[in-house]
């Protein structure tokens, strides 16, 4: 390598390099032979040689044309001083409070719903009809079912009659549950036993809200709800206007009375509907409670027109 650097750099008493031929042959790439030339190195024990048999590595082709460049996502626009920030926003239904398991559906003794063609079912239409005849004049109407006692089956009878109703004349029909220590019309159609008519009453919650559909179209219910302190005289002042709103939604507002002496404000209430129907076992229609108990209430004004009989 000394020899090479003197003839390159002249240095040594020669004459620096000047042959056209020999610059030309050093331009020269010194990696275009297929082997890499001798190559000396220093170092501190002196030089050592090494002859590599290697290939050249060979250099990648450059692309004849770059690929164009990614476009730019684009930036966002800076909001302005006084602009706001928009909030994204989705809705969820909030359940209704006191909600349990229910039944999975209607109960069996509503046999005018599971069997529309049992004889049973034939006498429930003749009732309905019966009860039809005695309103000629077109119009909703409101009326209270209503026993001497809590054997007689009132809310079975009702709530069968409403199935005739429903099923074959189309009327819209509410079912109202005032029975608050025995309640049983929201049960018997697999409805929520609240809210309902004390949570109306006492105004925890909106008249709309607590009317509940049924599996069978055109049929609601307003079930009893939890009665709570104050719920009685509530449902003793404010009963009747109530039967005047509900009176403006349905056709028929039946009435589960349960047993009169126990219904609150019953006489306001009677006087508010349009009729009231007893309900008696049929061996208890010759006894003295069941003759009281209509006297009772038509000497406080309500109508009285009609009874029906049960038996097992």
């Amino acid at each position: 390598m000394s020899r090479m650097f003197r003839v390159i750099t002249g240095s040594g008493g020669s004459e620096p390099l000047s042959d056209p031929r020999l610059i030309e042959s050093m331009e020269m790439d010194p990696f275009a032979g297929d082997e890499i030339p001798f190559v000396e190195v220093g170092g501190p024990e002196g030089a050592v040689a090494s002859t590599a048999t290697a290939k050249a590595p060979v250099r990648p082709a450059l692309p004849s044309r770059l690929p164009p460049p990614a476009p730019k996502k684009p930036e966002p626009e800076p909001l302005l001083e006084n602009e706001a920030q928009y909030l994204s926003v989705t809705f969820h239904k909030m359940p209704k409070p006191g909600l349990r398991l229910l039944q999975s559906g209607i109960a069996p003794e509503i046999v005018a719903y599971h069997f529309p063609d049992h004889p049973i079912t034939g006498e429930y239409r003749n009732v309905r009809d019966s009860i039809l005849s005695q309103f000629e004049e077109p119009g909703s109407r409101a009326m209270i079912f209503t026993a001497a006692s809590a054997i007689a089956g009132t809310t079975t009878v009702l709530i069968n009659f409403a199935v005739t109703l429903c099923m074959e004349h189309g009327s819209r029909v509410l079912l109202v549950d005032t029975n608050f220590g025995r309640p049983g019309v929201a049960r018997r159609l697999s409805c929520a036993e609240s809210p309902g008519l004390a949570e109306v009453l006492g105004q925890t919650i909106p008249l709309a809200w607590a009317l509940q559909p049924t599996p069978l179209t055109n049929l609601h219910v307003l079930a009893s709800g939890t009665a709570a302190d104050g719920t009685e005289e509530a449902l003793a002042s404010d009963f009747p206007k109530l039967i005047g709103q509900l009176r403006q939604w349905f056709d028929w507002v039946i009435i589960d009375g349960g047993v009169w002496s126990e219904l609150p404000g019953a006489e306001a209430a009677g006087l508010a509907t349009d009729a009231v129907y007893l309900v008696s076992r049929h061996d208890d229609v010759e006894q003295n409670e069941f003759a009281e108990l209509r006297a009772e209430i038509t000497a406080a004004g309500s109508q009285v027109k009609g009874y029906v009989a049960t038996r097992q």
